[in-house]
């Protein structure tokens, strides 16, 4: 599109860096994304059973601050600049399970005291339902 213009917008000319077409094309992606994000949470499963995109989006703030530190802080899971990419794929996968867990932990433990929460742990593991609510329990 940009490209096959007879006036350059840059003087050095590198798609992957520069180019204008390169850009709309990265914009297009998120766009296609953040339609199936939409349709997902307007007409797909959450209405009838969990998902982990709204469940995500209940502690947003927490999820964001958290991914932080283990992505780019001192408690990071990878080497920075020498991931390979399957290496990274792993990363990926454990930074969105343990964020996704630190949600439902969050959102099922909110409102209660620290020692309500601390008398739950000491009980029997058997009375699971006094920490979680809507537990499935042996």
């Amino acid at each position: 599109m940009a490209e096959a213009q007879p006036r350059q917008l840059y003087a050095v000319d590198d798609f992957w860096h520069t180019s204008p077409d390169f850009f709309l094309l990265r914009v297009g992606i998120l766009l296609v994304i953040l339609l199936a994000a939409y349709a997902w949470c307007r007409w797909g499963a959450p209405a009838r059973m969990f998902s982990p995109l709204v469940q995500l989006g209940q502690t947003s703030l927490l999820v964001y601050w958290v991914h932080i530190e283990f992505v780019y802080g001192r408690l990071s899971i990878l080497s920075k600049r020498n991931s390979t990419v399957p290496q990274a794929t792993l990363g990926l996968l454990a930074i969105f399970a343990g964020m996704l867990l630190l949600s439902i932990i969050r959102t099922r433990t909110k409102g209660r005291g620290a020692a309500e929460l601390l008398a739950a742990f000491r009980r029997s593991p058997h009375r699971c339902k006094d920490l979680v609510v809507d537990a499935d329990c042996d």
